[in-house]
């Protein structure tokens, strides 16, 4: 039997947020993920975020809540692969939104 105080607080995902898959946390704002991205992810990938080319990237949180992201990582892993910093930023509305 699970007893109570094993069981984890749910994580609860801001409705809208700039997302990466090795990033800490889901930020709130870009300027707080840009810091986290130039400062600490970038260097380790060679990137220099001053003259690299930014890529964004709009997603669907539902893929993001339900950790159905592989795609979203692969895209993203192939861009900086090629020297583009990323962001990524997603809406729970748009998981309702019809095809564009």
């Amino acid at each position: 039997k699970i007893k109570a105080e094993e069981i984890a607080e749910p994580v609860l995902l801001p409705d809208i947020g700039v997302w990466h898959p090795l990033a800490p946390r889901v930020f709130e704002d870009s300027t707080e993920y840009n810091q986290w991205y130039d400062k600490e992810h970038a260097p380790v990938l060679g990137i220099d975020p001053k003259t690299a080319p930014t890529v964004g990237v709009i997603l669907q949180k539902s893929h993001i809540n339900t950790k159905d992201e592989a795609h979203y990582t692969s895209l993203i892993q192939e861009l900086e692969a090629r020297g583009s910093r990323v962001i990524c930023i997603y809406s729970g509305g748009l998981d309702f939104s019809g095809p564009v």
